[in-house]
């Protein structure tokens, strides 16, 4: 945070937690079966007038008066006078976005520069205008429909129909009011009705729908909205239905220029849109953590036992006595030992502090994109070390949109199908000694093998040969590759594959691993696999010419000298058989590209564990070991394959770690 004191850090650390408190919250009232009497009522407006007083006694009016007409806004809920209705929702979202925002401002600059008057004159709207709930609504409805109970217009959200006939439509849109005399069985005149128009036009919708239709639900008429070429008119339209036998009358309106407003208000919203809408909502950093005094008292004590060591070592380094300045020097490494594990403690934080708002990111996107989705958290309370926190966030984030956008079906698809309506999407935590798995699942479509292989081959990925050879989890992996994606068209939320190079990397920049299980029909499941605390790990040095470099110990299986193996060649590769097992030679002054590096007799091999990859190193010389700091690298650097990171030695010489995996 730049420029922010210490009073106004910890204002804003307890404002962003109540924000996403605030969020999971009115989520819960959402989902409620009796608003008025639910708990979650109840937590959303204490917080809500919490905020506002905190806003107020900081001296930030416009994010105050922003929070007054939230709480006002859900006072009127709790007593009964509005119902909860998805438009009053977004209503009440928008204002939580928008203090959001302010709260980042204050915390990046220290002053509010978003005006929220707009969205609280929505918010004093709404509750003047619906405070007689919804009765008034139905009510309106009702006498918009008429007595022929024939649905209105705006039954049907222009923005829907612009979805239906998709942004490079060039044609026409019409709705057209259909009539039917009451003869008992004019459900079954529509349904030829609809098939005629299926002929003439692109039927784009109904209201009621099909199904309403063919069961008799619409009363002697229905609107039927269609798209036809840019020549035909209104009037033609009209002719069409009014000279079909079922048809007893018939109206006609174009509304295409209704529909091209809708996309052009469309791309407004995304182009001025900063109101930290879910759709683009980043993922949350952890920029403060909160520590026991218990844990500073320990930090404290270890400090002051290691300042005490260091005279003592000074002493006895004076008086030359080289057997106590040993004793003295394992007793420091044991206080220096406690030290970085009450830190790398300190340091630790639940998952929960990155992956908060992601119920509200699903709810936004499945409400666009008209999907039901039960979305479940387990195992967030699970902890891990800040930094590695803060990179996971924006590979989750990806993935959870990817589960909504391409993985969980349409409610009608899912029907079809045989599923229930409602698809579901779990984010699961585990501990599992000194690593953590973080699993995100869904219940969709599932990854399509054949045209995973298909895309591959046509993108150049790989040969028609290789995809024949390959089983299904290694067809999985081939959605990592930089660019590869199966969709034909990339969403605002996400394209399945693109962006999955970059969560690759991100994941193995901090020593992870990514696992992809999928069923056609059924599902995908990606696992991350992750360190608890930032990679301290002990290293083997080797040489390649001049140059040293680093391999993860826990990577190594064996270390011979090169004369003590027989290398062959296959297919002009240099390979190496051990217990039966070929495991190819590479050499890491070629891989590498070390210049001056000679060659002899005199090089070590190093045989990589089969559980890691199944191949032997060639290097000059192993020089040694030690437990070492890891770094990754950040930037243009950042997943460079066959580098995990650097670590800085004790002498400032600085030294790349190797990651066998991608090398």
């Amino acid at each position: 945070m730049v420029g922010v004191s210490d009073p106004t850090s910890t204002f804003v650390q307890e404002s962003q937690e109540d924000i996403q408190t605030l969020n999971n919250a009115l989520l819960e009232l959402e989902e409620a079966d009796d608003p008025e009497n639910s708990d979650a009522i109840e937590t959303v407006f204490r917080v809500a007038h919490n905020l506002k007083g905190n806003f107020g006694v900081m001296g930030y009016t416009d994010a105050s008066n922003m929070a007054h007409a939230v709480e006002d806004l859900l006072d009127c809920i709790r007593d009964g006078e509005l119902a909860v209705t998805g438009e009053r929702m977004d209503l009440i979202f928008s204002g939580v976005d928008q203090l959001e925002q302010m709260v980042r401002e204050i915390s990046d600059d220290g002053e509010t520069k978003t005006d929220p008057g707009a969205t609280i004159e929505e918010i004093r709207a709404s509750i003047e205008d619906g405070e007689s709930g919804m009765a008034d609504e139905d009510a309106t409805a009702d006498d918009d429909a008429g007595d022929d109970g024939i649905e209105p217009a705006s039954e049907v959200p222009v923005e829907d129909l612009a979805e239906d006939v998709g942004e490079e439509f060039a044609g026409e849109v019409f709705q057209a009011v259909l009539e039917f005399e009451q003869t008992g069985s004019e459900h079954v005149d529509a349904m030829f009705v609809l098939d005629a128009a299926d002929d003439e036009y692109e039927r784009l919708r109904t209201v009621p729908d099909e199904e309403g239709i063919e069961d008799g639900e619409f009363d002697g008429s229905f609107d039927l909205y269609v798209s036809a070429e840019e020549d035909v008119s209104a009037a033609d339209v009209e002719g069409f239905f009014q000279d079909n036998r079922y048809v007893e009358d018939a109206s006609v309106a174009r509304v295409t220029a209704e529909v091209e407003a809708a996309f052009a208000d469309e791309e407004e919203d995304d182009e001025t849109s900063d109101s930290g809408s879910s759709l683009t909502h980043d993922s949350q950093e952890v920029e403060s953590i909160r520590v026991d005094v218990e844990q500073i008292d320990q930090l404290y004590n270890q400090v002051e036992e290691m300042v005490t060591s260091r005279i003592k070592l000074r002493k006895i380094i004076e008086e030359n006595d080289l057997v106590e300045a040993e004793d003295e020097l394992e007793e420091h490494g044991k206080i220096t030992s406690s030290l970085q594990d009450t830190v790398l403690e300190i340091r630790l934080v639940p998952l929960k502090k990155i992956v908060g708002n992601f119920p509200r990111v699903v709810r936004d996107i499945s409400r666009k994109q008209g999907k039901e989705i039960d979305f479940q958290m387990e195992g967030v309370d699970i902890e891990m070390d800040r930094s590695i926190l803060n990179e996971l966030g924006d590979p989750l984030m990806h993935l959870i949109r990817n589960a909504v956008d391409h993985g969980i079906e349409p409610p009608e698809e899912r029907e079809k199908k045989g599923k229930p309506r409602e698809g579901t999407i779990k984010l699961i935590g585990e501990r599992e000694r000194d690593r953590v798995s973080v699993t995100v699942q869904d219940d969709g479509s599932g990854l399509d093998v054949e045209r995973i292989k298909e895309k591959a081959i046509e993108q150049g990925v790989i040969t028609e040969e290789e995809g024949r050879m390959l089983d299904d989890s290694e067809v999985y992996d081939l959605i990592f590759h930089p660019g590869f994606s199966t969709t034909e068209e990339v969403t605002e939320v996400s394209g399945r594959g693109v962006g999955m190079d970059v969560v690759n990397q991100v994941v193995r920049s901090v020593d992870g691993s990514i696992n992809v299980e999928s069923e056609p029909g059924a599902g995908t499941s990606v696992t991350l696999m992750l360190p608890v605390s930032v990679a301290i790990v002990r290293v083997l040095f080797v040489t390649v010419g001049d140059e040293k470099y680093g391999i993860p110990i826990k990577n190594i299986d064996e270390i011979s000298e090169l004369e003590d193996v027989t290398v062959e060649s296959v297919e002009g590769r240099a390979t190496i058989t051990h217990d039966d097992q070929v495991y190819p030679l590479l050499s890491l002054s070629d891989r590498l590209d070390v210049p001056d590096t000679e060659v002899g007799d005199d090089d070590m091999v190093v045989r990589i564990k089969d559980s890691v990859r199944q191949v032997c190193l060639r290097c000059s010389d192993v020089v040694g070991q030690e437990e070492v700091v890891i770094k990754p690298f950040e930037g243009v650097l950042s997943g460079a394959p066959g580098i995990s990171g650097a670590s800085v030695l004790g002498e400032g010489e600085v030294v790349m770690i190797l990651d066998v995996d991608t090398l």
